[in-house]
C-alpha cells in the first residue's frame, strides 16, 4: 500500500495581493503578499481548483505555492485566532492561619514538575523551613519567607529558567517560566507541574504525614496559546523538512539557515487558516490521501483592525468554495 505524500504544506504571509492572475502576481507583487488564483491562473472562480501563491524574496523563482486543492474534496476549514501564550500559576497559603506556625515543625513547598515524555517521570523542587523547639519569634511571615528563600536558591541552582517564586499577601506565589523554543532543537513547551503546600509535625507520634494546613489555588490556567511565534516557527520547521522532498527523506530536519528560507518570526502574531482537503482514491492500491495546507497570515499588532487581511483570504476561500465546504465566518476588525 503506497503512503500519502507532501500531506502538510505552509503558505506564510502579511498582506494580500491586489494582482488576479499568476502573470501580474509573480512580476509585481510585494515580498510577503498571497494570493489565492484559480487552477488556470486566473481570478478565483467558484468551483474550479485552486492554489495559493506567496511572494518570497529569498525563494527560488521569487514564489512558494500549494498543492492544488479542488473545492469538491475539501473536508473541513478551520480558523483560530491569536491569542497569547499564558503562564501557569499556582499560590500556596495559610501559613498566617491560626494554629498553622507552631514549634517543632517543617513547612515545605514543592513543586512538582514532570518530564515532557512520560508522566511516570519527574522532578521534585523543594523549599523548607523548620522551627525549633520553641517558636520564638518565628512568624507566620518569617515562615513563609523561610520556605520562599529556600525554594528560590533551589531554582537558582537549576538555573532559574523554569519558575518565578514571589511572595503574594500571606503566601507564596509560583509561576512558571515562558520557555523559548528552537527550532529543530527545543520546541520550548509548557511545563507540566503540580504545587504542594505542605505541613509536618517534627515531633515523634508515630506518624509523619502532611498535616494538611496549607492551600493550593490556581491562579492562572496555562494555555500554549493560538497563532504564536513559537508555534508558527516551530510548525514550519516541522513542515518544510516535507516542502523539498517528496519522498521525506533528505530533507528532513530543514536546514533554515542555508538551503531553506524561512518566513515566520519570532515575536509576531498569527491568524491560522487550515484547509483539510484530500486526493481521491484513483487506484485500487492507493487509499484516500488527507492533506492539510496552513495558512498564516500575520498581523502587524495585536488588535482587531489587523484581522482585515485574513478576512480577504476568507472572502477569497469562499468565492472558490462555495457551497462545498463551511468557511468561517470574518473576523471583528473595530
Amino acid at each position: 500500500m503506497f503512503g500519502p505524500r507532501q500531506v502538510g504544506e505552509l503558505i506564510v504571509g502579511n498582506a494580500v495581493a491586489t494582482e488576479t492572475t499568476v502573470d501580474t502576481f509573480v512580476a509585481t507583487a510585494t515580498d510577503k503578499e498571497i494570493k489565492l488564483l484559480s487552477r488556470d491562473g486566473t481570478a478565483p472562480t467558484l468551483g474550479k481548483p485552486f492554489y495559493f501563491l506567496q511572494k518570497a524574496a529569498g525563494a527560488i523563482g521569487g514564489f512558494e505555492f500549494s498543492d492544488q486543492i479542488d473545492p469538491k474534496y475539501i473536508d473541513k476549514i478551520t480558523l483560530a485566532t491569536y491569542t497569547p501564550e499564558v503562564a501557569k500559576a499556582v499560590k500556596i497559603d495559610g501559613f498566617a492561619t491560626g494554629g498553622v506556625a507552631a514549634a517543632q515543625r517543617t513547612y515545605e513547598v514543592e513543586i512538582r514538575l514532570e518530564d515532557q515524555l512520560s508522566p511516570e517521570n519527574f522532578e521534585l523542587i523543594q523549599g523548607y523551613y523548620v522551627t525549633g523547639e520553641v517558636l520564638g519569634s518565628d512568624t507566620a511571615t518569617t515562615i513563609r519567607n523561610g520556605v520562599l528563600d529556600s525554594l528560590n536558591k533551589n531554582l537558582a541552582r537549576r538555573g532559574n529558567n523554569e519558575f518565578i517564586a514571589t511572595a503574594d499577601g500571606t503566601g507564596i506565589l509560583i509561576t512558571e517560566r515562558i520557555q523559548d523554543n528552537d527550532p529543530g532543537k527545543n520546541d520550548g513547551r509548557k511545563l507540566l507541574f503540580q504545587v504542594t503546600g505542605k505541613v509536618f509535625s517534627n515531633v515523634p507520634n508515630g506518624y509523619n504525614s502532611n498535616l494538611g494546613l496549607l492551600t493550593s489555588t490556581l491562579v492562572a490556567a496555562g494555555s500554549p496559546g493560538q497563532g504564536t511565534s513559537k508555534w508558527a516557527t516551530n510548525y514550519e520547521w516541522f513542515v518544510k523538512g516535507y516542502k523539498y522532498d517528496r519522498d521525506r527523506l533528505v530533507s528532513y530536519p530543514a536546514d533554515f539557515w542555508s538551503r531553506t528560507p524561512f518566513y515566520t518570526a519570532d515575536g509576531a502574531f498569527y491568524n491560522v487558516i487550515q484547509i483539510i482537503y484530500y486526493a481521491p482514491r484513483k487506484e485500487t492500491i492507493v487509499e484516500r490521501q488527507y492533506k492539510v495546507l496552513t495558512i498564516l497570515v500575520q498581523k502587524a499588532a495585536n488588535t482587531l483592525a489587523a484581522n482585515a487581511n485574513t478576512n480577504l483570504v476568507l472572502a477569497d476561500i469562499r468565492t472558490a468554495v462555495g457551497t462545498n465546504a463551511v468557511v468561517p465566518a470574518n473576523l471583528p476588525v473595530v
